[in-house]
């Protein structure tokens, strides 16, 4: 009788550090749980990081066109293929066909 009690207890036992291991591990708040939060919070860093480094850029190239009209000529030129009065742009093709400014 003492003997089977002991077993009973020793079963219990076991079976309650496995429920809380298994709970630990893979629960709601375990440490699985746990990893792939701190991934996720990794990749939102980085792209918070990378969002913050674009907009300094922004935020220099927007002085750069409200304070500088050479930026700002250079940016017409470039991005809008603007010209001054009385000048004339040449546009000569490559060796492939396309047509380069």
């Amino acid at each position: 009788m003492k003997k089977l009690k002991e077993k009973i207890q020793f079963l219990l036992l076991t079976f309650f550090i496995f429920l809380i291991a298994y709970w630990t591990i893979f629960g709601d708040n375990g440490i699985l749980k746990l990893r792939k939060i701190e991934q996720e919070s990794e990749k939102v860093k980085s792209a918070s990081e990378k969002i913050k480094a674009e907009n300094e850029r922004l935020k220099k190239e927007i002085k750069l066109l409200q304070e500088d009209r050479k930026y700002v000529e250079k940016v017409a030129r470039e991005e809008l293929g603007m010209t001054r009065k009385d000048e004339i742009i040449y546009k000569k093709k490559q060796d492939d066909g396309k047509e380069k400014k």
